[in-house]
């Protein structure tokens, strides 16, 4: 733990009261910070369905003492089952039991808004102030005073430390950088159709779908469908092929006639499409290309006083299920590097630290689920052929086409810890200033 006497009269805010941003304010407090989370909704509000949290991010949601609360409502699928899209044919069966004995967490599933309000409740109970209807925009930030004016009223907040938690579109990450990041599109979105698990049981021969839970992906030509259960809801994310054109990008979530996109999936397996036909509706999300930053892009300011964590630094796709991991890691690894601080210095110590640690891991995490995306949504041909013989007839080793079941990557991914990895670069730095002085 932190030197409690410098800590708490250190007050952090964090802009963004998502997963990422509540994880963090519990993290924080938790060092002895004074956290405050700005929040821009007037309420609890949480868009999208279905998460993954696969077992590197389960292990900071242990620590942090919201595991069994999580657990209440979530799913501990069995494996994972890639499926080839025409014919259902099992291509690979990953089991998770026992990776999830190996890293001492297992792989969840669980509905967005439970998480959330789990990780709000529990920042509540720690002393983290939470303000809602809380607007931001870019001229707020005041990078040289160290300040943020709120948009909509005079006030101008002050704090030691202003996180930026704030999503893709950060208005922190568009002062640091000093313009606001262009929106590059991925030629994908993802449809999620949600389906009443009562509604699958009552069809004897799907009913494997929910009483042997796993993740299952069809893997398509440009396109794949995920499916796992969330606790009486059965979720379905369905990634498509779209427009790269400028004219056709769109923000925020749209609806889709349900009947129109099954149309389009007359060559893909009778169960999946059959599971669709008992959805009522579908909303889609657009995609966009994630950036690997390197040093040229800041994360943090210079002078010590802004820095970016989850979405607003790294924002990847969901090809791995690590875009909420990714968030919970780095805010964990920030969170054990300030807590080591006893003055403003090492503060500033600590976010270069954490700059460093987090854009090399994360730019790997984002390489690796962009090459996923490539080799799961391969399309007819030779090299597809040939991918689907390595899942049938070889065993996972490096280049294996599931990364998560090469032993080598999984570990790498699924065996990372932050509190070990921050302390070691603690006390490499620390070693390092001594040798120069």
């Amino acid at each position: 733990m932190s030197d409690e006497s410098f800590q708490s009269s250190f007050h952090v805010c964090i802009i963004g009261g998502g997963v990422v941003g509540l994880a963090g304010g519990i993290l924080l407090r938790r060092q002895g910070f004074k956290v405050t989370v700005l929040e821009r909704d007037p309420t609890l509000q949480t868009t999208g369905a279905g998460i993954q949290l696969h077992p590197n991010a389960v292990r900071v949601l242990q620590e942090i003492g919201v595991f069994e609360k999580m657990m209440a409502k979530s799913i501990v699928p069995l494996s994972i089952i890639l499926k080839s899209y025409t014919t259902g044919q099992v291509l690979h069966k990953q089991d998770l039991k026992e990776p999830a004995d190996k890293y001492g967490a297992p792989l969840l599933t669980l509905h967005r808004a439970h998480l959330r309000q789990v990780l709000y409740d529990e920042a509540l109970a720690y002393g983290v102030t939470i303000r809602h209807g809380i607007k931001i925009n870019v001229a707020g930030v005041d990078l040289a005073n160290g300040t943020l004016k709120l948009a909509d009223t005079s006030e101008t907040i002050h704090a030691d430390l202003f996180i930026g938690a704030d999503g893709g579109e950060s208005v922190v990450r568009s002062a640091l950088i000093g313009h606001k990041p262009k929106a590059i599109p991925h030629g994908k979105i993802v449809h999620r159709i949600l389906i009443q698990e009562e509604d699958i049981i009552a069809r004897p021969h799907l009913k494997y779908l929910v009483e042997d839970p796993n993740i299952i992906v069809w893997l398509g030509p440009e396109c794949e469908a995920v499916t796992y259960g969330l606790d009486g809801v059965f979720n379905i994310a369905f990634t498509w092929p779209w427009s790269k054109a400028p004219e056709d990008m769109f923000f925020g979530a749209q609806s889709v006639d349900l009947d129109d996109f099954r149309a389009k999936l007359g060559a893909w397996e009778p169960d999946l499409r059959e599971i669709l036909s008992l959805g009522t509706s579908c909303l889609r999300w657009m995609f966009f290309e994630p950036v690997a930053d390197d040093d040229r892009t800041p994360w943090v300011d210079d002078a010590g006083k802004f820095c970016i964590v989850g979405d607003a630094a790294h924002r990847g796709l969901p090809y791995l299920g690590q875009g909420a991991a990714a968030g919970i890691e780095s805010v964990s690894t920030l969170a054990e590097l300030l807590g080591k601080a006893k003055n403003q210095d090492q503060v500033h110590e600590g976010l270069g630290i954490y700059q460093h640690l987090r854009k090399e891991r994360t730019g790997h995490v984002i390489r690796a689920t962009l090459k996923t995306g490539e080799i799961w949504q391969m399309a007819d041909g030779p090299l597809k052929e040939e991918r689907d013989r390595q899942f049938l007839h070889e065993t996972p080793t490096v280049g294996y086409p599931n990364p998560l079941a090469d032993p080598f990557f999984q570990e790498w991914l699924w065996g990372f810890e932050a509190t070990r990895t921050a302390n070691e670069a603690w006390e490499a730095h620390q070693k390092e200033k001594e040798r120069n002085s």
